[in-house]
């Protein structure tokens, strides 16, 4: 935990996240080493940077009940019979000959195990013992709910680690623990092309409505989404910059836009009536096509770092990771802006630029020479 809060912070080498989490450097090769298998940390330019579900579960960490203390919750981490024991008595107050029948049924633990630990948990008050009956105090209750939302959200971040660790710790409220109805799908070395033709295919559907980001141009995604920009009633698309001047030093796409009126696209992003292609300045984290609101894929955007072998897009159908889609292309939707706007500003930037070298040129020219 020191180290993801060390991270939290900003990108940091072994030797200086060692020093911001007070170990030594030994350690923090250790630590850092299971963090980077479990997709809570990645390697980037010789830096370790924190991950989506690395800051997920250090905010879920960081906002438990005071009552749960850090030893309290390593030891049931680190013990199995503990968190068995816990989760028993939180379903009923059991006398002990209960138990033991229980544990016998069950394959938990043995008697002198299950004695040790009571022993132990009623010791730091989080079980107590009334007429003969163990049961869980307000404190074992919290003990045991913080340590089920840390392993289901540890859980969900590991088993979807493929996809996961590649977003950026700013899309830490990806409900992980809610990844339910969905799919992973993963490029591959003889099908290096999978998650490219999980969006084509994903435009050859009727549609009342399509949402979609992206930081690509890719001449199989024009042509599966012309059906989609021309016929669905309602388009709202944003690219980054970049893509945009890549449309624009393509004339196919400039006589297309120009087919219902290229005012209204350079002025508003209209394509048609109810069709808006937005540009932000970027980078932005992911693709993302959201169809009818009912329906999600996204894959990681090169900005994340991700090579196109290691691409994974998840799909679902899940809404409370739909309603978070819907969620992060509004916020981005609130930055973009029509053709007309990006290429006025790109055009301030390139005079601001030239001013600024011809002062820079003027301050370093001697004074005997300017006069």
């Amino acid at each position: 935990m020191r180290v993801l809060q060390a991270l939290q912070k900003g990108n940091l080498c072994i030797p200086d996240l060692a020093e911001k989490s007070d170990v030594t450097r030994q350690t923090a090769y250790r630590a850092v080493a299971p963090l980077d298998e479990a997709g809570l940390v990645r390697e980037r330019n010789d830096c370790f940077t924190l991950t989506c579900s690395g800051s997920r579960i250090l905010e879920a960490y960081l906002q438990l009940d005071d009552e749960v203390t850090v030893d309290s919750l390593a030891r049931l981490t680190r013990s199995p019979h503990q968190q068995w024991l816990l989760r028993v008595l939180k379903e009923e107050a059991m006398r002990k000959c209960t138990l033991l029948d229980r544990a016998r049924d069950e394959g938990g633990p043995s008697r002198t195990t299950i004695h040790r630990i009571i022993s132990r948990l009623q010791e730091d008050g989080y079980v107590n013992h009334q007429s003969a009956t163990y049961e869980l105090s307000e404190s074992g209750e919290l003990l045991q709910e913080s340590f089920e939302h840390l392993h289901e959200i540890a859980a969900g971040a590991i088993e979807n680690r493929s996809f996961v660790r590649w977003l950026p710790a700013e899309l830490d409220s990806l409900p992980l623990e809610a990844l339910e109805n969905f799919e992973l799908i993963h490029n591959t070395p003889d099908q290096p092309h999978n998650v490219l033709n999980a969006f084509v295919s994903g435009a050859g559907i009727d549609l009342e409505a399509f949402r979609g980001m992206g930081a690509i141009r890719s001449p199989a995604l024009d042509q599966a989404y012309r059906p989609v920009v021309n016929h669905t009633p309602s388009v709202t698309v944003v690219f980054t910059d970049e893509v945009l001047f890549q449309f624009h030093g393509d004339h196919r796409f400039v006589d297309y836009a120009a087919q219902f009126d290229y005012s209204a696209y350079l002025k508003d992003g209209l394509i048609r009536q109810d069709a808006r292609l937005l540009f932000v300045p970027g980078p932005i984290p992911l693709h993302l096509a959201i169809y009818d609101d009912s329906r999600v894929i996204m894959a990681p955007a090169p900005s994340t770092g991700v090579t196109e072998a290691e691409s994974t897009a998840l799909e679902s159908s899940d809404s409370c990771i739909i309603e978070w889609a819907l969620n992060l292309f509004s916020a981005h939707l609130e930055d973009a802006r029509p053709p007309i706007r990006v290429f006025q500003e790109h055009a301030a930037t390139l005079i601001g630029d030239k001013n600024g070298q011809e002062r820079l040129l003027r301050s370093s020219t001697p004074q005997k020479m300017a006069r």
